[in-house]
């Protein structure tokens, strides 16, 4: 027996993609959102000196003298200056050494008061004050 079709076509059939590219893109969406809500933001951790509230004043740098401090001031080209002079990096050297040696509780400290000093460059001076010092090396910072 043999069935016949009422109509016939020759056209193959076309699947319309539309609502399910839609259906798609909303489920991505949905789990990209879902993803950013659930990771933490990585934060760099520091760890902070823990400060005497009952002392006066709000310094925490202790019964440091000013002549405990040798303040090494950085220019926005990243040149360091000591006392408004420039000074070079053998000579920067061989006085922290001599301050540090004379100066059990000295402390190096460098100031970049200037907001036109990139980071990049505080960083990379510390590290090389680092070097020289240890861990007698401070960074001034200013409230804005």
């Amino acid at each position: 027996m043999k069935i016949h079709k009422k109509y016939q076509s020759s056209a193959s059939p076309e699947i319309n993609l539309t609502a399910f590219l839609d259906v798609v893109f909303t489920i991505l969406a949905f789990f990209i959102l879902l993803s950013a809500a659930l990771t933490l933001p990585s934060r760099v951790g520091i760890d902070l000196p823990i400060t005497d509230r009952s002392s006066q004043g709000d310094s925490n740098s202790g019964d440091l003298q000013p002549a405990d401090v040798f303040i090494i001031t950085l220019d926005p080209t990243g040149q360091m200056l000591k006392d408004g002079k420039l000074i070079p990096p053998q000579q920067l050297s061989q006085e922290i050494n001599g301050f540090l040696g004379s100066s059990t509780r000295g402390m190096v400290v460098l100031s970049a008061d200037d907001s036109t000093v990139s980071y990049q460059i505080v960083i990379s001076r510390l590290a090389e004050l680092r070097a020289i010092a240890g861990n007698r090396v401070a960074i001034a910072t200013s409230r804005s």
